[in-house]
């Protein structure tokens, strides 16, 4: 089982053409401190980073989504794999990321307008992989 405990607060990330994030984790287990960096593109991101348009309320709304799409991809991920996904990368909507594996399967990163996760709802549990002890991380 994995303890996955999400800071309430989300910084904005300096990664132009867009709106990103960057999403503190702690995995409970291991101590491991996670900065997840999640990136939407300009041509769906509404928020008050476009001249003219927006709201403080609407760039909360974008990072709520964010969120639902960090946490869904993060159980997906772990329940492929049967471990977290790298905080190296910096995830983008609408793609697709394997494991360590080359040909793994992909797990699709995927915000969804309809789709928000309160900030305030930290807390993640996972079950390990497969009913399995956790895959070592390379």
């Amino acid at each position: 089982m994995k303890t996955l405990v999400f800071s309430a607060k989300v910084v904005l990330d300096g990664v132009p053409a867009g709106f990103s994030g960057r999403f503190k984790m702690l995995h409970l287990e291991t101590g491991e401190l996670y900065m997840y960096r999640v990136h939407i593109t300009k041509q769906k991101y509404t928020g008050t980073h476009v001249p003219g348009m927006g709201s403080p309320d609407e760039d909360i709304a974008w990072w709520q989504r964010m969120f639902h799409a960090l946490v869904t991809f993060i159980e997906q991920y772990n329940l492929e794999y049967g471990y977290l996904p790298s905080d190296r990368n910096i995830y983008q909507d609408s793609r697709f990321y394997t494991g360590e594996k080359m040909f793994g399967k992909k797990i699709p990163f995927l915000v969804e307008e309809g789709k928000q996760r309160s900030l305030a709802d930290k807390e993640v549990i996972l079950q390990d992989f497969a009913g399995q002890a956790p895959a070592i991380e390379a």
